[in-house]
């Protein structure tokens, strides 16, 4: 470590900031190695282990790799026209991006950079050595379309690319989800509801040089272009704090059961007035039929009561009328019989008339014959059924015995003749008093007639009535029950909402000791970087994380987001040192110095990262890669800290891919 004290003023103001504890002071570490770490970069112009093939060879390191690429020199004049460049474009976020592409990510770049690429590479391809935990694999991605990656375990580079393997690179990733994400204290992310992934924790660990840092979280620009798994910005937390130990799958499971409740707590509220108002009125339409006043006052049992009173009451009429009914309509049987024998007896009345009327005529048939005698003109006898149609004179004038027995061969006697004039007579009135008798019978049964189907459809429409209000009120008091259980459910879940509420500050409470580790390297980052006197703290409010540092009154700005966010991945980082949380260990910064960040406070970042190897005292559990433009300080401008060779934009064979597309 330098003993050089760095007196220039930065963005705070006139202070001297500390030399990072000596490292006579080793810090214990929790772990070893990193979880992941890369060992070589191979930039092949082809599929081919031969030195012709490769384009780059890069060697990093555990610890602190700085890939640079130096600006123009100070001492250089500056003249007007001239565009020379050194530093920018020279291959620092493609080198980024290519560690990202290796480790899974689904682009090396833009399209415009990928088209690019592959124009000039079209058999290019991208290869590491990559150790997960204590394995070595060979992983290798190509910058064409059509071809597909490979990973090999425990070959070198050249037996990797020899066996021509095309396989294995899921078995990578499964390889670096079982060693990191395994131990991962949350299983699932509360908002996507699916798996936490090393797909959603890569982006933290390598943040987009376009995001330039601007939040805790926004790991990912969209002018990237990455493709990377878009998260809500709570489940970005959840990823923070699960990987730094700030929370558990109990907490989460907390969360998500208190958003469950809330939002079924939500419904049953909306819920509540639609169903009472759907019962109310259901007891309205019920208290019209049954013609009964409704009152509020009287819902419930007593609305019951007044409804099994008053359907009971008209159930019973209604029995009593259809036990009515059967006897009225055997009374119309009973008129439809007597009707029946009154046409009977006026048909035998009428028979009876004919017969009287035959008689007499009968009787007067004598004279007619004398008098038909005397005026030359036969009379010719009726013809009756059964009957003989010669005339009677003739018949007895030819010795008929059956016409000589016949009354009328007799002469009618006045009495006689009187006698059967009254016969007719009271057939008459006999068949006049049967047909008024047959009249009133008919009559009689049609009125009973009528009134039976009137009394039958009475009864129909009260049995319907009935069965209206029976189904109105099971409408009724099912709109009850479900309003009542509504209500129920809604005290319950209120219940268990503030109880999960409070789960989830007991739950936050037992993470205090793991905020208080988090804050603790947190704090010790930023007084590295800006002053012991600095206060820093990392504070979880609901489910997000905030940054704070004061030096008299809170600080923000440009610059101190970027030196909050810096802090806080180096602080994450120490905490996996030390043996908490899961980060891999693993951790790219590229570019990370804004423009109005002060130089001295931008070296110091590089010094911390020095301190943290002389402290682990030989066991680095870390891999720290920074690409930059601002030199790094002096004493760390070469092996082992810089990767070689250093870049330079100025000339093709000193970017990134030897060549300017």
């Amino acid at each position: 470590m330098t003993k050089r004290r760095m007196q220039q003023l930065d963005l705070f103001g006139g202070f001297e900031p500390p030399a990072p504890p000596p490292p006579s002071a080793p810090i214990k570490m929790g772990r070893s190695e990193p979880l992941v770490w890369v060992a070589e970069v191979w930039l092949l112009r082809e599929y081919d282990a031969s030195e012709a093939s490769i384009l780059r060879h890069l060697t990093l390191r555990k610890g602190l790799n700085v890939l640079w690429a130096p600006p123009t020199p100070e001492d250089v004049e500056n003249r007007l026209g001239d565009g020379q460049i050194t530093g920018h474009t020279a291959g620092k976020t493609t080198f980024c991006r290519m560690l990202r592409y290796l480790l899974g990510e689904q682009r090396f770049g833009t399209t415009r950079a990928q088209e690019k690429i592959r124009e000039a590479l079209p058999e290019g391809w991208v290869v590491a050595t990559i150790v997960v935990g204590d394995e070595r694999w060979i992983v290798g991605r190509p910058f064409g379309l059509g071809l597909h990656p490979f990973a090999a375990r425990g070959l070198s580079f050249a037996e990797a690319l020899a066996e021509r393997g095309r396989g294995g690179y899921q078995d990578f990733l499964a390889d670096i989800r079982r060693v990191v994400m395994e131990p991962v204290p949350v299983k699932e992310l509360p908002h996507q509801r699916e798996p936490i992934a090393w797909e959603h924790v890569l982006p933290w660990l390598t943040r987009d040089q376009e995001s330039r840092f601007a939040g805790l979280v926004e790991w990912r620009d969209p002018s990237s272009e990455s493709e990377s798994p878009r998260l809500v910005l709570d489940d970005r937390h959840v990823v923070l704090r699960a990987l730094c130990a700030l929370m558990s799958d109990e907490e989460s499971e907390a969360q998500r059961r208190y958003e469950d409740l809330a939002l079924e707590k939500q419904g049953l509220e909306e819920r509540a007035p639609r169903l009472a108002d759907r019962a109310a009125e259901d007891r309205r339409r019920l208290a019209r039929l049954l013609g009964v006043e409704d009152d509020t006052n009287d819902a419930g049992p007593l609305f019951a009561a007044r409804f099994r009173e008053t359907v009971t009451r008209r159930k019973a009429s209604l029995a009593a009328a259809e036990e009515a009914l059967a006897a009225q309509a055997l009374e119309v049987e009973q008129a439809e019989g007597a009707a029946q024998q009154a046409a009977e007896a006026c048909g035998a009345r009428v028979e009876a008339l004919r017969e009287a009327e035959a008689r007499r005529e009968e009787a007067k048939r004598p004279s007619e014959k004398k008098r038909e005698a005397d005026e030359g003109t036969p009379a010719p006898l009726p013809m009756r059924a059964g009957l003989c149609s010669v005339p009677l004179d003739v018949a007895m004038a030819k010795g008929c015995p059956l016409a000589a027995s016949h009354p009328a061969a007799a002469p009618m006697t006045r009495e006689g003749k009187k006698a059967l004039a009254e016969a007719v007579m009271e057939a008459k009135r006999t068949l006049a008093e049967a047909r008024a008798a047959q009249k009133e019978a008919a009559a009689e049964h049609t009125r009973r007639r009528s009134a039976l189907s009137a009394e039958e459809k009475r009864i129909a429409r009260e049995r319907a009535s009935i069965e209206e209000v029976e189904r109105l009120y099971d409408y009724m008091t099912a709109a009850e029950r479900e309003a009542d259980a509504n209500t129920e459910r809604l005290a319950v879940v209120t219940d268990e909402v503030k109880a999960s509420s409070e789960r989830q500050a007991a739950l936050r409470r037992e993470q205090e000791e793991a905020e208080a580790r988090i804050s603790e390297r947190f704090r010790d980052v930023v007084r590295a970087l800006l002053g012991d006197h600095v206060e820093a703290r990392v504070e979880v409010k609901g489910r997000r994380l905030e940054l704070r540092v004061e030096d008299r009154g809170e600080r923000d700005g440009a610059a101190m987001q970027t030196i909050k966010l810096l802090a806080f991945d180096l602080a994450a980082m120490k905490l996996s040192m030390d043996g908490h949380g899961q980060l891999p260990g693993l951790l790219v910064h590229d570019g990370p110095r804004e423009a109005d960040m002060d130089g001295r406070i931008y070296e110091r970042l590089f010094l911390y990262a020095r301190h943290l190897e002389e402290s682990a005292n030989g066991s680095l559990a870390f891999q720290y890669v920074v690409t930059t433009t601002a030199p790094p300080p002096k004493e760390m401008q070469k092996e082992p800290y810089l990767l070689f060779p250093l870049l330079d934009a100025s000339k093709p064979e000193g970017r990134l891919l030897k060549m300017d597309l």
